[in-house]
């Protein structure tokens, strides 16, 4: 897939411009960068932006001053294969039945490298716990790799 075009990223920037004069909160680079198709992490996005754009309100960036952030990301290695999720669950299946307990899987994500938010959690455990409080990793990992608009390409 091609990357956007300057225009179509300006386009998106403005979205997230919520006090309507050119510029978003600096904490809101990741967030712009993700609606325009990449996958950044937390750390890399810090890394990009650097640690002043860390707390609301203390900065606000204009397109000019973003878009080297957003170029930068956009150069990154794309991160966690398949694999790599899935040996990462498959440490939790003790039983080694292809499916792990949905809490410890909500505590992993709760509380282990980038800490999602209970809300964000519990968004991505929906529809994917049996009847017996598992998850099987396989779907879960295929549900969070298709992204949250799996049926647009």
């Amino acid at each position: 897939m091609a990357p956007p075009s300057q225009d179509v990223l300006k386009e998106i920037f403005n979205l997230y411009d919520e006090e309507l004069d050119g510029k978003i909160d600096g904490t809101q680079v990741g967030d712009v960068a993700r609606a325009a198709g990449l996958k950044p992490t937390q750390a890399m996005v810090t890394k990009a932006a650097g640690q002043e754009f860390k707390r609301k309100g203390e900065k606000r960036l204009t397109f000019e001053e973003w878009l080297p952030m957003y170029e930068q990301l956009a150069k990154e290695k794309e991160q966690g294969t398949y694999a790599d999720f899935y040996e990462g669950l498959k440490v939790f299946d003790k039983e080694e039945t292809g499916k792990i307990l949905a809490a410890e899987l909500r505590h992993i994500l709760l509380a282990l490298g980038e800490r999602l938010s209970a809300d964000e959690a519990d968004e991505l455990l929906k529809g994917v716990e049996d009847g017996e409080g598992m998850v099987k990793y396989e779907d879960f990992i295929k549900k969070v790799l298709a992204g949250p608009f799996p049926d647009q390409d």
